[in-house]
Order: structure tokens, then C-alpha cells, then sequence
């Protein structure tokens, strides 16, 4: 068993938070982001879905506020303008690829340092909620920006978390 919230939950924030404000010129107003241990879960409108294969086996979903979305696509289109169903193509296309690189770059594998494989990201568009079943743990986080919220949540075979975790319990 391993410190799911420090060895893969902490660098995840820590690389996505980096990003926002480093790349994407995109303020980040929380410093700390509480993590919660959630039994059902809501998920952001846009919000995107990676898995992780090998030692490690999660679910990570990182949702979009509208605003953060929009914000994202102009700094990745450097301002151009777009309308219709390129702009829908296009927003999903960064919201994947925003996911896809943070994830890619912060998760280790603490377990035993074998590769973690990553599924292509999925844009799930319509608002859809997780439960957690028996044996299972979802933490869930929100990063917030001047511009919206970025909802972070893991979900995995309990066993993998640690015990020692002090989280709210909603």
C-alpha cells in the first residue's frame, strides 16, 4: 500500500497548478486544495477522463468550468476566434490535451517504479456523477483559478490508498 494523496494526488496538483499559472497565464487563487473522500460525485459539464494501466490502476477525471475552458482554448489558439462545431471540436481537443500533459507529466509510479500506461483522454460532455462501490475510494479536489473551478477527483481499488489519510468524508 502507498500514500495515494502525497506519492500521486500532491505532484498532479502541484504540475497542474504550474501549468495553469505558467503556461496558460491563468491565475490559481487556492493554495491548498482539500482533498475529499466522496461517496458520489457530480462531474464537471466538461470534463475529461484518463486511465492509468499497470501497477497503478485509477480512473482520473479532470472537470472544466466553462470560463476555464474558454480561457484555455484562447491561449492555445492564440486568440483566434472560432465558432459552431470547430470551437466544440476544438475545446475538446484542449481540454484532452491539457489533461493528457499534466497527467502525463506528474503521475509516478510509487509502487514499483514500472511504467504507468495512460489511456488516451475522453471528453465526457454532458454532466454525468460517479459512485463509489464497495472497495473502492474516489478523492476528489478542486483547483480554483480567477476564471472558474478545475475539479480533480482519483478513483481506485481502496486498497491502494492509505490508511493514514485524515479527509473529510462527504
Amino acid at each position: 500500500m502507498y500514500d495515494t494523496y502525497s506519492q500521486l494526488l500532491v505532484p498532479i496538483i502541484s504540475r497542474l497548478k504550474s501549468f495553469l499559472e505558467d503556461d496558460m497565464n491563468i491565475a490559481v487563487v487556492n493554495d491548498e486544495s482539500k482533498i475529499i473522500n466522496s461517496e458520489h460525485i457530480t462531474l464537471k459539464e466538461n470534463t475529461v477522463l484518463i486511465g492509468t494501466g499497470g501497477s497503478v490502476q485509477l480512473i482520473i477525471t479532470m472537470g472544466f468550468d466553462d470560463l476555464v475552458l474558454e480561457n484555455l482554448v484562447e491561449e492555445f489558439c492564440y486568440g483566434e476566434v472560432y465558432e459552431g462545431e470547430e470551437l466544440i471540436e476544438i475545446q475538446e481537443s484542449v481540454a484532452c490535451e491539457v489533461s493528457n500533459t499534466v497527467i502525463g507529466n506528474a503521475i509516478k509510479n510509487p509502487i514499483d517504479d514500472s511504467v504507468i500506461n495512460i489511456t488516451p483522454p475522453i471528453l465526457i460532455r454532458e454532466a454525468k456523477s460517479l459512485a463509489k462501490y464497495k472497495n473502492s475510494m474516489i478523492l476528489e479536489t478542486k483547483i480554483i483559478t480567477v476564471d472558474g473551478d478545475i475539479q480533480l477527483t482519483v478513483i481506485g481499488p481502496k486498497d491502494v490508498f492509505s490508511d493514514k489519510l485524515d479527509l473529510k468524508e462527504v
